[in-house]
């Protein structure tokens, strides 16, 4: 599905990502995992093309990231710090987004329970719901995969959960989802395969089954492998 081969970034003299390799698995829930500057938000830019490596290659579906006309119709991408038009009011942005897209997802709308702030602008809106407007638009499409950068930031737990669940009625519908993602019990709970990354480099990877039986982690307590993992 995606195939990241001997990849690298560097900003200046830093190594950002130092010759990663993996692939992520199809129809799987996938967990980018790593404290903070480990490199997963630029792993995630190059997956989708909004930064190019300076060696190796991203590839997926067996196109590689050189043909980006075909790539960006299979990859739908929410960023972590996304803007979106805040003197807008919520239900006259979704009609201007319905239009570019030419879609619209009503099951959706109320699965995120946005037409209850259609009546307000963007700017008053709260992280919450500005996150779930940000979401609504990752998701109200039909391409195959998913990548969500930080995609529970802005939510309580309960909130967290109704996102996680929406995500699986997705993911079993047959998308594929890629989550960068530092709410670990969280990720726990969502995904079914993990990357670790610190440093700039791929640690680890594999499902929670695996990763506990290779670290002994007899509960499967995703923060104490990543930490096992960091360290060994």
């Amino acid at each position: 599905m995606i195939n990241i081969q001997n990849v690298s970034k560097y900003y200046s003299k830093k190594t950002v990502l130092d010759n990663i390799n993996f692939t992520i698995p199809e129809n799987s829930i996938t967990g980018i995992i790593g404290p903070n500057g480990a490199g997963k938000s630029t792993l995630i830019k190059i997956i989708t093309g909004f930064e190019f490596a300076d060696s190796g290659f991203v590839s997926v579906s067996g196109d590689k990231m050189t043909n980006f006309n075909k790539i960006k119709n299979k990859i739908s991408y929410m960023p972590e710090n996304m803007t979106l038009y805040t003197s807008y009011f919520v239900d006259e942005f979704l009609h201007f987004y319905h239009s570019a897209v030419n879609h619209k997802d009503e099951n959706l709308l109320i699965s995120l329970s946005l037409k209850s702030v259609f009546n307000k602008k963007i700017k008053h809106l709260s992280k919450g719901w500005h996150q779930r407007l940000k979401l609504y638009t990752a998701l109200c499409n039909n391409k195959d995969i998913v990548i969500l950068d930080e995609p529970f930031e802005g939510f309580d737990p309960l909130q967290m959960r109704e996102i996680a669940e929406i995500i699986r009625l997705q993911n079993e519908k047959g998308r594929v989802f890629v989550l960068s993602i530092h709410q670990l019990s969280y990720a726990q709970k969502i995904c079914d395969y993990f990357i670790f990354l610190n440093k700039g480099k791929l640690i680890d990877e594999g499902s929670l089954d695996y990763l506990s039986e290779k670290y002994f982690v007899a509960d499967g307590n995703l923060e104490e492998i990543l930490i096992k993992a960091i360290i060994r």
